[in-house]
């Protein structure tokens, strides 16, 4: 069976949060809006206002934290209370998720209007949530994903440049964890589809990623870089035959956040150190790693878990190796590692790696 969850609509433009009420009046007109405080900040002013243009009336709640299924539920409750007809999620993908998670629960639709492109949690139908401290908690895979992304291109250009690079990275990643998997299951037509979505994402970021970084792009190729990171990245994943094909790198960050020093990180971030382990634990040779490494350092991805604030780097690190193995059984399934020390032993390799170009420059 194939399975295929993908918005209805998706637009990425400059100022489109001008004609916001326009879009979102189209699925209901009495919204739970769910915001970062920075991101509510960003939007409030023009997106109010066009909700008022086009009667749509709002109530809004500033998250906080973890999205976390007690909190979900709660936002539930209100939304069922105020009588919503529609969930509004503003900001990163912590946002997103929760956003996606109160409507699935009331079987209302969702709107996402992103304010960062760090990841691709805009488009996606599951959501991931977390316990109070940080901790990944569960998967939860929604019924549908949002029916309409609003991305305001200039509000994401504006953004921090440390988000835009987290998501290149988280985008890249598409492509290098499902590389690997196309030897294993390379009659997969899912697989296959994902893949090829992948690596135009991936060429495309090649390309323009480093430029829009720097802000040197132009803005209609700084679109297709919020593309790449949002549309096709999310694409890549919207069809599902009900076999989980993942790589190293995604269930590394997952590991990673029952390791408290490492909550500091973005998402794409502790994604952009799992790949490195993931290449390392390959045998991929010294030039393809180094290249890598490079392009590490373009972005100012240079902290390891070395780098954490641990009284125990050697003990955190060999903790984080054992709750891959334990909690993560793909990893051997699917030919990354087989043991802890496997893993300890590559991420050593991977921080003495990053450390010997990142201190000599």
């Amino acid at each position: 069976m194939l399975t295929i969850k993908a918005p209805e609509t998706y637009i990425n433009e400059y100022g489109i949060l001008a004609e916001a009420g326009k879009y979102i009046s189209v699925y209901g007109k009495k919204a739970l809006i769910i915001a970062g405080k920075t991101a509510w900040s960003k939007v409030e002013k023009e997106l109010e206002k066009s909700l008022e243009e086009w009667n749509v009336i709002s109530e809004l709640m500033i998250m906080e934290g973890y999205p976390v299924y007690d909190k979900i539920q709660k936002y539930a409750s209100f939304s069922d209370e105020m009588q919503s007809d529609l969930v509004i999620g503003i900001g990163g993908g912590k946002i997103c998720d929760a956003a996606k998670a109160v409507g699935d629960l009331r079987n209302i639709p969702v709107v996402i209007i992103p304010t960062i492109a760090a990841t691709c949690a805009c488009w996606a139908s599951r959501s991931i949530l977390y316990k109070n401290d940080g901790n990944f908690d569960l998967v939860h895979w929604n019924k549908k994903s949002p029916v309409l992304i609003l991305s305001d291109t200039q509000v994401l250009k504006e953004a921090p440049k440390r988000y835009l690079a987290s998501g290149i990275m988280d985008t890249f990643a598409k492509w290098y964890e499902f590389e690997p998997l196309i030897e294993k299951f390379g009659s997969d037509l899912t697989l296959l589809q994902n893949v090829a979505t992948a690596k135009v994402a991936f060429d495309l970021l090649k390309e323009l990623g480093t430029d829009s970084y720097f802000g040197k792009t132009e803005d209609d190729l700084f679109k297709k870089v919020v593309d790449a990171i949002f549309y096709l990245a999310g694409a890549s994943g919207s069809f599902s035959d009900g076999k989980p094909k993942r790589g190293f790198a995604h269930p590394y960050y997952f590991a990673s956040t029952r390791i408290a020093e490492s909550r500091h990180m973005l998402h794409g971030e502790k994604v952009a150190f799992g790949l490195l382990v993931q290449f390392i634990l390959k045998g991929k040779d010294d030039d393809y790693i180094n290249k890598y490494i490079d392009e590490l350092l373009l972005y100012g991805l240079v902290e390891t878990p070395e780098d954490w604030e641990s009284t125990d780097p050697d003990r955190m690190i060999l903790r984080l190796s054992e709750i891959l193995m334990d909690e993560w059984p793909v990893v051997a399934e699917n030919g990354f590692a087989y043991s802890d020390r496997d893993i300890e032993e590559a991420i050593h390799e991977a921080c003495r790696r990053i450390r010997s170009v990142r201190d000599v420059k």
